[in-house]
């Protein structure tokens, strides 16, 4: 329940973050070149300095082994759920099945999991919600591109490995094992930019609610399914999976926090990128961030 209340609050504290971006927006003081590169600012600094600064700890193999049972879960986790899109949302049955088998898979771990891991868990939250961030990364340049284009000569082993999210863990990962300390001032000012994270990626996130129509996603039916899913039956089902396994109870709640947050927010973004329904994919990453308020808090009761 103490976690629950704790997250509860942060949640809170996060829509007021995202009613500023939304108000930022709709009086253009953010446009829409400044969302896209405020966010690109995000990923490729902010998120690899919260990552540094959370590995910033003496190495200790306890902490390396739950690590690694970290990734393996968020591994599982993720085939599981990219198995049941794939069977849910088929084809034939909607033009929006693309946007909607990554929307159910792709949580928004990084913007918005990181803040509420920190709030609730600390450093430790983090370090472990790394782990899946880390396969998020991973899978989001290869399946997830796959799945927006259908066309393997888009996939790159490149991208894959070669960007913010998995780069960021590697070197944390060298810093951990290798048990190196920064130096004070490279400390402080990874320090003062993994701050940044909370803010900004919140007021980013509010700048998606601009534009959306509630009364014409709700006649669409496929909306209830991939919020049922994305917001319930996933993390109730990493939860569970996770307790059956015998996992540790900090590695379940950092998985699980990371698992229950809403439709990423680059699901819109590469709507647009591919020529899909980004508008659609901006209202479901807009929708399922405010009903997140509820879910979150409630899904984490379980554990």
């Amino acid at each position: 329940m103490e976690l629950s209340i704790i997250v509860l609050k942060q949640v809170i504290i996060i829509v007021l973050l995202m009613l500023i971006g939304y108000i930022a927006r709709k009086t253009n003081i953010i446009g829409k070149e400044g969302v896209s590169q405020f966010t690109s600012f995000l990923m490729y600094f902010v998120t690899p300095c919260v990552l540094v600064e959370a590995y910033q700890k003496p190495f200790d193999i306890e902490g390396a082994k739950l690590l690694a049972i970290a990734f393996v879960m968020a591994v599982l986790i993720h085939f599981i759920v990219i198995f049941f899109s794939a069977v849910i949302f088929r084809k034939k049955d909607n033009y929006d099945y693309r946007v909607n088998r990554f929307a159910v898979v792709y949580s928004n771990c990084g913007f918005m999991a990181i803040p509420l891991l920190s709030a609730a868990l600390g450093s430790e939250g983090v370090f472990f919600g790394s782990a899946y961030l880390a396969v998020f990364s991973i899978l989001q340049w290869t399946h997830g591109i796959y799945t927006y284009t259908e066309d393997k000569k888009m996939l790159s082993l490149k991208k894959a490995f070669l960007n913010p999210g998995v780069l960021g863990t590697l070197l944390s990962l060298v810093l951990f094992v290798c048990s190196i300390k920064l130096p004070d001032v490279l400390s402080q000012t990874v320090g003062f930019v993994a701050d940044m994270n909370t803010p900004l990626s919140m007021i980013m996130l509010g700048t998606f609610f601009v534009g959306i129509k509630p009364l014409e996603i709700l006649k669409n039916i496929s909306f209830y399914t991939v919020v049922i899913i994305r917001l319930l039956i996933v993390p109730v089902m990493a939860i569970y999976l996770l307790k059956l396994l015998g996992t540790e109870p900090a590695v379940i709640k950092a998985l699980a926090i990371s698992s229950a947050c809403p439709v990423a927010g680059v699901t819109a973004l590469w709507a647009g990128k591919f020529n899909l329904n980004a508008e659609y994919a901006s209202q479901l990453v807009a929708i399922t961030t405010v009903l997140s308020i509820v879910t979150i808090p409630a899904v984490l009761l379980l554990v």
